[in-house]
């Protein structure tokens, strides 16, 4: 019987050994890409569907639109003063008046009877403060004629002395004459001391009556021309002249106080008013420069005055026209034009479009090298103008971005371009 022949197991070839690991070694790095691009959020997009940007370098133009409406240069308005009927109209609106023109006649009896009154008042008044002042002149110059008499009484007395201090060396005269003269002349001159001391207070006292007066009088005549105007206020006249631009007065309505009548508007010369987003409310300063284009031309415009009141998100700015003026020009006309707030620098530039609106310039998807598949990318952006919006960090010269609108590309991480 023959014996078993004992069969050795035969050692795989190390070119084989080699091949398998290379296998499996592609192999488990093709399943862990497959995986990793399975967890990444993915949107496929038909490239003709999106707007692909080139980042490029050069001067960016700190500019921004704006639009702006013609209104002249100067508009004045007509309000009513005093409220009343209208009693007659002398103009029509779109009319060109004069400074002092009448316009519109309003009547208002009580106003009429008011002012009646009031000047019956004043007049009264003013009357009784010039008897006043008159009686004042009149006791001045009573006290100085008494002044005057009692100087006059002394010159006399102190002549008769004189004369009957000789006489009573003679004893021409009894020595009781003698002495009523020195009596009398002392008290003629107590009396003198006492007048003056009364005029020296009645002058302080008519000096301060008189100045207070005198403010009393200015005051009534105030009051008076008050009057007077505010019953001349009825008539309505133009206080400049122009154009009667805005006049919605018609015969035999009613206006209250301060009710408006209309506008005058100096058409010479006009001015544009913007409205600006207040973002750049710390950024627009006066004298800055404005362009735009109106029938095939292009103006230049010039910041006047910004008001810096913000109502509704944005603020108002005053320009005018720099160099040539537009002819044919409306009243109320918008123009859209572009505000230089400074001079070009040289940055990074991404043309702008949709994309800012959803991201905020914070991140933006950026193509690779085949073009063919695009992520996302944070950033940081600077200004911006209507054309370009300046990169700071986060990408580089040469690198093409989508820059239309994400819509619901947002929530994704990779963009995928399809043919």
């Amino acid at each position: 019987m023959a014996m078993d022949k004992k069969i050795e197991k035969q050692k795989m070839a190390p070119w084989k050994m080699g091949l398998i690991a290379v296998v499996l070694v592609g192999g488990g790095w093709f399943l862990y890409q497959l995986l990793a691009d399975a967890s990444i959020r993915t949107y496929r997009v038909p490239e003709e569907q999106l707007i692909v940007s080139t980042v490029q370098f050069g001067a960016f133009e700190d500019l921004i639109p704006i639009r702006g409406t013609i209104q002249p240069f100067e508009s004045v308005f007509l309000d009513a003063v005093i409220g009343g009927s209208v009693e007659e109209v002398f103009v029509e609106e779109g009319s060109f008046v004069e400074r002092g023109q009448p316009l519109v006649q309003l009547s208002n009896t009580q106003t009429r009877l008011s002012a009646a009154q009031a000047d019956a008042g004043t007049t009264e008044q003013l009357n009784f403060l010039n008897n006043l002042t008159t009686g004042f002149e009149y006791q001045k110059l009573n006290t100085a004629r008494q002044i005057i008499d009692t100087e006059y009484r002394i010159i006399t007395l102190e002549r008769q002395k004189r004369r009957f201090e000789r006489l009573i060396d003679n004893s021409l005269i009894s020595e009781e004459e003698f002495d009523a003269i020195n009596d009398e002349l002392a008290y003629q001159a107590k009396v003198l001391q006492n007048l003056k001391a009364r005029q020296f207070v009645e002058d302080t006292e008519r000096d301060d009556r008189l100045e207070q007066i005198a403010t009393q009088i200015v005051m009534l005549t105030e009051n008076l021309e008050i009057s007077q105007t505010s019953f001349e206020s009825l008539l309505v006249k133009a206080p400049i002249a122009g154009q009667l631009t805005s006049f919605p007065v018609e015969p035999g309505e009613s206006k209250q106080n301060g009710q408006r009548l209309g506008q005058i508007d100096v058409i010479d010369q006009y001015k544009i008013v913007a409205q600006i987003d207040e973002f750049y409310v710390t950024r627009v300063v006066p004298d800055q420069a404005a362009t735009f284009t109106l029938t095939g031309a292009e103006y230049a415009a010039r910041v006047v005055k910004v008001y810096p009141e913000i109502t509704q998100g944005t603020f108002e700015v005053d320009l005018v026209f720099e160099g040539l003026t537009p002819d044919n020009i409306r009243r109320g006309q918008t123009l859209q034009m572009e505000l230089t707030l400074g001079n070009p620098i040289e940055t990074l530039l991404l043309p702008l479009g949709g994309f800012i609106q959803d991201t905020g310039g914070n991140w933006v998807f950026v193509l690779d090298a085949t073009g063919e598949f695009a992520m996302r990318r944070d950033i940081r952006v600077g200004r911006r103008n209507n054309r370009y919006v300046e990169v700071r960090e986060g990408l580089q010269q040469g690198e093409r971005v989508i820059t239309s609108s994400y819509g619901q590309m947002e929530d994704m991480e990779r963009i995928q371009l399809t043919q």
